[in-house]
């Protein structure tokens, strides 16, 4: 292990790499399932006043500013308002999460939630009611926005527009051509399964999610938009 890591791990400790955090996570009392990813765990929020409440699933990727909350101490207000001076009246209920689940940045899982198969949940999102599987949420509260079926049409529609204009930013920004290596989620537009393995970058992306070998099949049962990269960037700059 590297010095940087190895100071990095005495600051931070159970914060210091996702696979520290769901190891931390684990021991304390929740369930994670496996290839989970949380890329920025010191911003990370696990509500551990219950931990055996939460359950989290396989292939699950929790980013920046996530909070997951099994309880909700308003009570403590209660308890001073006249007529209910004293009480304790207590607000807990268990959060699950399903597998192959996407949290965006600064959402909020409040509660009682439970979501469920293939689920993406927008950034900034405030979960406080279960998400039906195989559907894309987002808002305040989080509604259903529309199918993942459907978000796979619209994320393949926009591709080619998308690596355009990241060519061009590019460019602008430096006056020289882009290398392959920043269209490290745009490659299959002009490589091969054969080609992209070859690309550290583009192989770290195939990877991605424990499926290597599905990535392979889904680009060898299609064949790329361009015959080379070089023909992809002449047809960004039209």
């Amino acid at each position: 292990m590297g010095i940087k890591k190895v100071i990095r791990k005495l600051i931070l400790r159970e914060k210091a790499s996702s696979e520290a955090f769901i190891e931390y996570l684990n021991k304390r009392g929740v369930t994670v399932g496996k290839n989970c990813y949380v890329p920025e765990p010191s911003s990370v929020l696990v509500d551990m006043t219950a931990p055996w409440l939460v359950t989290i699933g396989d292939n699950v990727t929790l980013t920046h500013g996530v909070s997951i909350l099994t309880h909700d101490y308003g009570w403590s207000v209660l308890k001073r308002v006249d007529d209910f001076k004293g009480a304790v009246l207590g607000s807990q209920a268990p959060v699950k999460i399903g597998n192959n689940v996407f949290v965006g940045v600064n959402t909020v899982i409040t509660k009682g939630v439970t979501i469920g198969d293939n689920v993406i949940i927008g950034a900034g999102s405030v979960v406080s009611k279960d998400c039906e599987s195989g559907f894309v949420y987002a808002g305040n509260p989080a509604t259903k926005i529309i199918s993942v079926e459907e978000y796979v049409l619209k994320r393949e529609q926009r591709q080619l527009d998308e690596a355009k204009k990241l060519a061009l930013c590019y460019r602008e920004k430096y006056s020289c051509n882009p290398p392959k290596e920043i269209f490290m989620e745009y490659f299959m537009l002009f490589c091969t399964a054969q080609e992209a393995a070859d690309v550290p970058k583009f192989r770290s992306r195939m990877a991605s999610g424990g499926n290597y070998d599905e990535a392979v099949a889904y680009m060898n049962s299609r064949k790329p938009m361009f015959a080379s990269f070089e023909e992809f960037l002449q047809k960004c700059y039209e």
